[in-house]
């Protein structure tokens, strides 16, 4: 057993690639690459050499033998080698799956070489997860730290399974801690402030699963609070025309519009409308408002009026039309595993439910992963007597440098773009401020939801997939809400302003 022992302990020391190297050790000392601290500096200075070789100890003793054959043993406990990282599992802030075959990992953040690929994974392979470092993940591999390209891998629960479904939201109560695991005893991932809207996509023991900067952790329940927003009702087709009565002032929003004697277009024109003219509104059936002007009762197409409300919430009773981009077959931009259909819907669901805790009423375009056509789109606009449009994107640049927020309006010929500008603006800029992006402004461009609509229409393009800023953004819940939040206040202050 004796000798067993002193092999076992031999066969700690550093061993070069090419010769054997033993480090100098006292008997008051000790080997001094091995930290007091570690679990192994007892056992290894139970050991003394006095010099850096075994010259004393002769050929033919028992104990020689055990010498000359170190390289086939094996220590008991993994020691650190100096000069080397030693993975600290405990540091560990998540776990990730490849949603791909062939995913490279390589030793450094640098995909334009081939040289510092150290491995790949297929589709479902896992790996540790110790940073998020911009576009890459820092991740364990063969022990050793490693980077795999972020846009390729999915965060798991620490129960190592996809998340599902958001199921509610939450504010954070108080500044409160981000965990791997659901206790307190894990490690800490981030910390939240006091205040933060928050998705949850299951409880657990008291916690909550969510994600915080696209990192999913746990926080504890009771330091939140539920976010009341009504569900939003399934938009189909309006078979008969609203009808909006009430206290309603109409803006003319084009030139010489007629005032006819009844509700068609074929009726006797009683007289003409100015640009920036009131009307007072008694009543709106389908895409004709009552309106008396100099006392005058008669007809005009709401098309050309921007009806304001003179009491309560100003988009009480608006119809409002969400479009979120493509859909089903046709994904728009992709980067990865991120299509720009699926952050439209998102984003476009969520302007829904809170214009629709206002009073609004609001039909989308697609609620589901479908294809409405752009003409499609249009269609659905008028048959519905939309009264505005709003298109939502994600934008796509070879440039990878490009970012930012750019919202688009069309002109055609005898439109009221005045009003697409103006919306517009009011939704560019909210989005600028509240998400913290690049200002592309507002530009002008005839696509066709926009420029074959008859009522103010615009198409915002929410930032790039292909920047990873932006795409860190687009992808992360927390900012999916304040796009939407932004675009509803948007709205808001379109209406506010007679």
């Amino acid at each position: 057993m004796y000798f067993k022992k002193v092999s076992r302990m031999l066969c700690i020391l550093f061993i070069s690639a090419s010769i054997f190297t033993v480090h100098n050790a006292s008997a008051s000392g000790g080997f001094e690459d091995i930290s007091p601290k570690h679990e192994a500096y007892e056992e290894i200075n139970n050991l003394v050499v006095n010099k850096s070789s075994f010259a004393d100890v002769a050929v033919g003793r028992e104990l020689s033998g055990y010498v000359e054959q170190l390289s086939f043993f094996k220590s008991e406990k993994e020691l650190p080698v100096k000069g080397v990282a030693v993975l600290d599992t405990s540091q560990v802030i998540g776990l990730v799956s490849s949603t791909t075959d062939g995913l490279n990992i390589r030793k450094s953040k640098d995909s334009s070489s081939k040289a510092n690929i150290v491995g790949t994974i297929n589709k479902g392979g896992k790996l540790s997860v110790y940073a998020v470092e911009g576009d890459w993940l820092k991740v364990s591999y063969n022990d050793a730290f490693a980077y795999v390209y972020k846009t390729y891998a999915q965060f798991l629960d620490a129960d190592g399974n996809a998340l599902r479904n958001i199921q509610k939201q939450v504010t954070t109560t108080q500044s409160i801690n981000s965990y791997v695991k659901p206790t307190s005893s894990s490690k800490v991932i981030s910390t939240v402030n006091s205040k933060v809207k928050l998705p949850v996509y299951k409880t657990v023991n008291g916690y909550y699963l969510t994600v915080v900067n696209g990192v999913p952790g746990y926080i504890v329940a009771d330091s939140t609070e539920d976010v009341k927003v009504e569900k939003p009702s399934i938009p189909n087709p309006t078979q008969t025309p609203p009808k909006v009565s009430g206290d309603l002032l109409g803006r003319v929003t084009v030139d010489n519009l007629n005032i006819r004697k009844e509700a068609n277009s074929t009726s006797t024109v009683l007289c003409k409308l100015k640009k920036g003219e009131y009307v007072q509104v008694n009543s709106i059936n389908g895409y004709w408002a009552q309106i008396i002007y100099n006392g005058q009762e008669g007809y005009v197409h709401k098309s050309y009026l921007k009806i304001l409300n003179l009491s309560g919430n100003p988009i009480k009773d608006r119809i409002i039309i969400i479009d979120p981009g493509h859909g089903g077959k046709d994904p728009g931009t992709v980067v990865g595993t991120i299509a720009e259909k699926n952050i439209a819907l998102k984003v476009s669901t969520l302007v829904t439910q809170k214009l629709e805790a206002a009073g609004a009423k609001v039909l989308m375009t697609r609620t589901g992963d479908t294809y409405p056509t752009r003409e499609g789109r249009v269609d659905f606009t008028h048959a519905n007597y939309g009264e505005i449009f709003v298109s939502i994107h994600v934008n796509y640049a070879a440039n990878t440098s490009a970012q930012g927020t750019e919202t688009f309006f069309a002109k055609t010929p005898g439109d009221m773009h005045q009003e697409d500008i103006e919306l517009a603006t009011f939704i560019n800029n909210q989005i600028v401020k509240n998400v913290n992006m690049n200002d592309r402004k507002v530009k002008k461009e005839n696509f066709i939801v926009i420029a074959n609509t008859n009522i103010p229409a615009i198409l915002v393009e929410l930032g790039f997939l292909s920047n990873s800023e932006d795409r860190a953004k687009l992808t992360d819940n927390q900012y999916i809400e304040l796009f939407a939040e932004s675009i509803y206040k948007g709205i808001l202050e379109y209406y506010s302003k007679q």
